[in-house]
């Protein structure tokens, strides 16, 4: 774990550099953006029998606003307490995706089938609802990185969507292709289908299982229910 968080380290140090980034406030220089911070690293994520690295949009209300700077991997660790299922749209979709997936490696079958039968519900309720049969550690097993990496500084609207544009499309879409290469997942889980185009997936699905989905947030696709893991997600593993 400790050799994966030094390369990204490296990686991003350069993208510090090449993007003229302030180190301590994340700030781009010349410009009204700042760098939301490194990715979510599960605890247990080298040693999962999958391993999962989720590529969702941009970030919402998680950014360090108020302390003028942006998420280190310690402050990143500990945004999912032990013990408890507490998540918004987004997360619900990536837990109930992990459960999903790692089901059969890691003998959780039961748990998945108690929340199925919670499927009428939107993902956070059936999570709710099935909550003293669900792991309770299972965000320690995957891993998480906003495909967008940069906020407006001071914006009103933190709910997400409106930061979704690149300040430099191809460096960024370099760091993300290395970055996926640092991780070296088994699968890679694409939530949101706006600027894929910037992505690089033909060269990622060279080398990876690459799975495209709408946003778990996305309740128009109905991409907040059980039934499209199973339906949509499900499909592209095999």
């Amino acid at each position: 774990m400790e050799q994966l968080r030094e390369n990204l380290k490296r990686l991003y140090h350069d993208f510090f550099v090449d993007m003229k980034i302030d180190q301590q406030t994340g700030i781009v220089n010349g410009t009204n953006r700042r760098f939301t911070g490194y990715p979510y690293i599960g605890g247990n994520y080298i040693n999962a029998p999958v391993k999962i690295l989720f590529i969702p949009l941009d970030v919402g209300v998680d950014e360090r606003e108020n302390e003028n700077t942006y998420h280190t991997f310690e402050s990143r660790k500990d945004i999912f307490p032990s013990g408890k299922l507490d998540f918004n749209p987004h997360i619900a979709g990536l837990y109930a995706t992990a459960l999903y997936i790692l089901k059969e490696k890691m003998g959780l079958q039961a748990a998945w089938d108690a929340l199925w039968g919670n499927r009428k519900y939107n993902n956070v309720k059936a999570i709710n609802l099935a909550y003293d049969s669900l792991p309770k550690d299972l965000m320690s097993y995957v891993a998480y990185e906003n495909r967008f990496r940069f906020v407006t500084i001071g914006r009103k609207e933190r709910s997400g969507g409106n930061d979704r544009v690149w300040i430099n499309p191809k460096r960024e879409g370099q760091l993300l292709v290395t970055e996926i290469n640092a991780f070296s997942p088994d699968i890679i889980v694409f939530q949101g289908k706006y600027g894929l185009g910037n992505c690089h997936i033909d060269e990622l699905k060279e080398k990876y299982k690459v799975v495209i989905a709408y946003h778990p947030s996305c309740w128009q696709h109905r991409a907040n229910r059980l039934e499209y893991i199973v339906d949509h997600i499900g499909p592209q593993l095999l």
